[in-house]
C-alpha cells in the first residue's frame, strides 16, 4: 500500500472512531434531557393509557420512561440507571398492563438492564481505543492495545444492541396483542446499528494494523537475532567440528631430567606417538625413548 492510501486508510479509520464514540454518546443521553434533537431519541413508544400512576403515551428511553407532550419527550421522575421496559416494575401495578408483561416479566428486566451496563463497557472501550489510534501509526504496542480493546468493545456494543432490540421489538408485540398503539423509536434504533456497522469495521481496520506491525516486528527482531549472533564473540562456529586450522598448536615436547639415569628423556603430550601395542580399552601408554643404549635392568625407567 503506497503511502496516500495508507494516509488515507487511517485518516478513515480515525473518523470511524471518532464517529462510532459521537453515536454511544447519543445513545447514553438519550432521555437525559428534553432539548432537541435528543427528546426524539427513544426506543419503544405505547399508549399507556389507564394503566395506574402511567401517562397516556410512554417513550422508554436509555434512562427510563418518559411522558410525551406535544410530540415532545418530557422527562421528569421516572428515570434511573439500567430502568428496564418493564410496565409492571415502571408504574409499580398489574392493572390494564398487557399480559405479555406480567408472564414474561424477568425477560424484560433482564435484556434492558444488561443493554444498559454492555452500552456504558462499549463506550469506555471504543473511546479509548480512539484516543490511542493515533499512537497505531508508529508502535506495534499501541496496535496491539487498540486491536484488543476495539475487538472486545465491539463484543460489548453488538451484544448491548441485539438485546434492547429484542426488549423493545417483544414490548411492541405485547403492547399491540393488548391493542394498544405502539411504535419501535426508529432514529435511536438507526444510532444504535449504525453504531454496530462501525464497530465491525472499526475491528477490521485495527486488525490490518496490528497484523502489518505484528509482521513487522518478527521481521525486526529476526533481523536482530541475525546480527546477534554474527557479532556474539564465539559467533556460529561449532567448536566440536571445527577445521584443523582451527585446532590450537601441539604443545611443546616436555624435557625431563630422569634422576635415575641421568639421562634426558623426551616425551610428546599428542596421541600421534602412542603405539597400537600399548593401547588397552581406551588408555594411552606413551612410549618413552631413551637417548642411549640400556645395557642393564638398572638403567631402565
Amino acid at each position: 500500500m503506497s503511502g496516500l492510501y495508507r494516509s488515507l486508510f487511517r485518516l478513515i479509520t480515525l473518523l470511524f472512531y471518532a464517529g462510532n464514540t459521537l453515536l454511544l454518546i447519543l445513545i447514553i443521553i438519550s432521555g437525559g434531557t428534553n432539548s432537541y434533537p435528543i427528546s426524539n431519541f427513544y426506543w419503544v413508544q405505547a399508549d399507556t393509557s389507564g394503566i395506574p400512576n402511567a401517562p397516556n403515551l410512554t417513550r422508554w428511553t436509555f434512562w427510563g420512561a418518559c411522558s410525551t407532550e406535544n410530540g415532545s419527550t418530557n422527562c421528569g421522575d421516572h428515570l434511573s440507571p439500567a430502568y428496564p421496559i418493564s410496565p409492571l416494575d415502571n408504574f409499580g401495578t398489574k392493572v390494564n398492563v398487557p399480559n405479555k408483561f406480567i408472564t414474561d416479566r424477568d425477560a424484560f428486566y433482564y435484556l434492558t438492564r444488561f443493554a444498559f451496563c454492555f452500552f456504558w463497557i462499549a463506550l469506555a472501550l471504543l473511546g479509548v481505543s480512539f484516543l490511542l489510534y493515533i499512537g497505531t501509526w508508529c508502535s506495534y504496542g499501541f496496535s496491539k492495545v487498540v486491536f484488543i480493546l476495539t475487538t472486545v468493545g465491539t463484543l460489548f456494543n453488538v451484544t448491548a444492541v441485539i438485546l434492547e432490540t429484542a426488549a423493545s421489538v417483544m414490548a411492541r408485540n405485547a403492547f399491540s396483542n393488548a391493542h394498544r398503539a405502539t411504535r419501535l423509536g426508529s432514529d435511536l434504533f438507526g444510532i444504535a446499528w449504525a453504531s454496530v456497522a462501525l464497530c465491525l469495521l472499526e475491528s477490521a481496520a485495527s486488525f490490518y494494523e496490528y497484523f502489518k506491525k505484528f509482521k513487522s516486528h518478527l521481521i525486526k527482531n529476526h533481523a536482530k537475532e541475525i546480527t546477534a549472533a554474527e557479532t556474539h564473540p564465539l559467533g556460529t562456529k561449532n567448536w566440536f567440528y571445527s577445521s584443523k586450522s582451527d585446532q590450537p598448536a601441539e604443545e611443546p615436547a616436555i624435557v625431563a631430567t630422569d634422576p635415575y639415569a641421568q639421562n634426558n628423556v623426551t616425551s610428546t603430550a599428542a596421541a600421534n606417538t602412542v603405539s597400537q601395542d600399548n593401547q588397552h580399552k581406551g588408555i594411552n601408554f606413551f612410549t618413552i625413548r631413551r637417548t642411549q643404549k640400556v645395557t642393564h635392568d638398572d638403567d631402565s625407567v
